[in-house]
């Protein structure tokens, strides 16, 4: 068996992502494990690691003093990036039992394009550019001067990765003052036709909160907020939406109704009225993506869109009554595609179903309304 070492553990990431991983383990007790669309398998091939060895692989691939040491007796967790000849990594930290482990996702060296993103769409032949195409969503709502658009979906779903499409295609097509706020920084921008200045919490700044603060004071046209995590940045990206600017960001959410109701929800009860109306002004768009496994043994993405329309921007706006229903008022419109691309997460995954993509299991498995299915 072949010993996972500091010396090797470049070549043997190199070899897992060519493999297919999704993601990486490194554990005390047990040879490497990738996720192989979505199935962890065990890559027999490695030795068993020991405690001492994931410690010394950590030490190799960390470069960020605030996570190199770990400590003896204390909690510890880390959040970084690394880099092979062939791939860049999201890396994150841990203990369990007491030892040391680590998570290593793959990450694409280029930035993808959206035509790139391997969309629904394009899996099933529609024409790139044609009417109620996905990209057509993403490059209207990134031509917007103002305003909040959300990329959410469970963890591993590639939400930074569509995130970055979005400022790699501004950059690429407008003339921008771009600042990004990441923890971590996953994907590095070169400026091209936009000016991008990347900060990392942590390194260059304390917090999400506090870097979109000061980040109104350098003129920006598009802040991007790796993660709406607290109601203290969600509160700084309202008003950074609200003084004209175009605010980007994620949220761990598969639907696009639920997210507009997890933000709410981070305000007191006696704020959530206001807070509707402004997330009703400000709303641009809400992309919800989750990788579903395929019948031929891969993961395809699947997308829900909602963007705005002045219906929708009604029912997220309070009527003064108990309109707890709003939720799946939402819902509702997007049974219905529209110009830019509207869509709901169960009639995607059935439209995969019916073009044998997918399997109905599977389908019903990630629909947002099981019980529904059959009724639709």
């Amino acid at each position: 068996m072949i010993p996972v070492t500091p010396e090797n553990i470049s070549t043997v990431l190199d070899d897992l992502t060519r493999a297919g991983a999704s993601d990486i383990q490194l554990k005390t007790g047990q040879p490497p494990l990738i996720a192989l669309h979505g199935v962890w398998t065990p890559q027999t091939q490695y030795a068993l690691l020991t405690g001492n060895d994931v410690t010394n692989l950590h030490q190799k691939l960390c470069r960020d003093t605030r996570y190199r040491d770990i400590p003896d007796s204390q909690p510890w967790d880390a959040d970084y990036r690394t880099s092979t000849s062939l791939s860049n990594f999201r890396v994150s930290g841990g203990k369990e039992h007491g030892r040391p482990y680590l998570v290593l996702r793959p990450l694409p060296r280029e930035i993808p394009s959206f035509n790139e993103l391997r969309l629904l769409d394009d899996e099933m032949g529609e024409t790139p550019h044609g009417v109620g195409h996905l990209t057509e969503g993403f490059k209207w709502v990134m031509r917007q001067k103002r305003g909040l658009i959300l990329v959410t979906g469970p963890t591993g779903s590639g939400k930074s990765t569509t995130l970055a499409s979005f400022v790699d295609h501004v950059n690429r097509t407008q003339c921008h003052n771009i600042i990004t706020i990441e923890d971590p920084i996953e994907f590095v921008f070169r400026s091209k036709r936009s000016q991008i200045l990347q900060r990392e919490v942590g390194v260059d700044t304390s917090s999400f909160s506090g870097a979109l603060r000061a980040a109104l004071r350098q003129k920006p046209d598009i802040i991007l907020v790796g993660e709406m995590r607290d109601a203290e940045t969600i509160n700084a990206a309202f008003r950074a939406a609200a003084t004209g600017h175009l605010v980007l960001s994620t949220l761990h959410n598969n639907e696009s109704a639920a997210t507009v109701e997890r933000i709410i929800n981070e305000f007191p009860a006696e704020e959530q009225n206001r807070a509707r109306h402004a997330l009703s002004e400000i709303l641009v768009g809400i992309f919800a993506q989750q990788l579903v496994p395929t019948i031929a043994g891969k993961r395809q993405v699947i997308h829900e869109a909602m963007v705005l329309t002045s219906n929708q921007r009604s029912i997220i706006r309070p009527n003064g009554e108990t309109d707890n229903g709003y939720l799946q008022s939402l819902r509702d419109t997007l049974k219905a595609r529209n110009p830019y691309g509207n869509r709901s997460m169960d009639n995607e995954l059935k439209r995969a179903v019916a073009a044998g993509i997918i399997s109905e299991e599977v389908a019903q498995e990630y629909a947002i309304q099981p019980e529904k299915w059959s009724a639709e």
